[in-house]
């Protein structure tokens, strides 16, 4: 007997961009709300961000915390993809921008913000400007549809690199971050 393959509505590519967008901008009105600035408010607009410089830390559409968002979107991809292998890669997708938009919100709640910013290894945190947070969410697309075409092994390789790139990079990543947050 053939498996039962889920038939909902974001089967249709169509409805699960549309679902997508609208999760994406949803994002951006709360982000917003929260009173975060649309591009860095040092006045300038940059693709890649590669310092760490407190005026421009997480304020420019990429920056060394990208490669951790592709990491999120292959973990994602992996998880989902374990949890409801019958669901269309369309919806699958549709769940990596709601997960990614939940923590986009949260990261930059005044909480959160607080707890990034008094870590006293990790470098200056103000919160996301919405042009990161938008990059960040298509970095975490970018690494949900790698893991999605790559075989398991070379994107289980690819994250450990990532992750120690910006690790020796900048001090940071997501072995080191989860120390600093569980050690207060």
């Amino acid at each position: 007997m053939p498996a039962k393959v889920d038939r909902s509505i974001f089967q249709s590519l169509g409805v699960s961009v549309f679902a997508g967008a609208a999760v994406f901008a949803g994002l951006v009105l709360w982000l917003r709300i929260l009173g975060r600035p649309w591009i860095c408010p040092c006045g300038i607009v940059e693709i890649w961000q590669g310092e760490l410089t407190q005026a421009q830390n997480s304020q420019q559409f990429s920056d060394w915390y990208s490669a951790l968002h592709v990491i999120f979107g292959m973990a994602l991809y992996g998880f989902v993809t374990v949890m409801a292998p019958r669901w269309p890669l369309a919806k699958r997708a549709v769940l990596a921008v709601l997960s990614s938009a939940a923590w986009e919100a949260m990261e930059n709640t005044p909480l959160l913000i607080a707890t990034f910013s008094h870590s006293p290894d990790a470098p200056d945190y103000f919160g996301d400007s919405i042009l990161n947070a938008s990059g960040d969410t298509l970095f975490v697309l970018a690494g949900f549809f790698m893991a999605a075409r790559l075989p398991v092994w070379v994107t289980v390789v690819m994250a450990v690199a990532l992750d120690l790139t910006i690790e020796l990079a900048i001090g940071d990543g997501f072995v080191l971050g989860t120390l600093r947050l569980i050690s207060g």
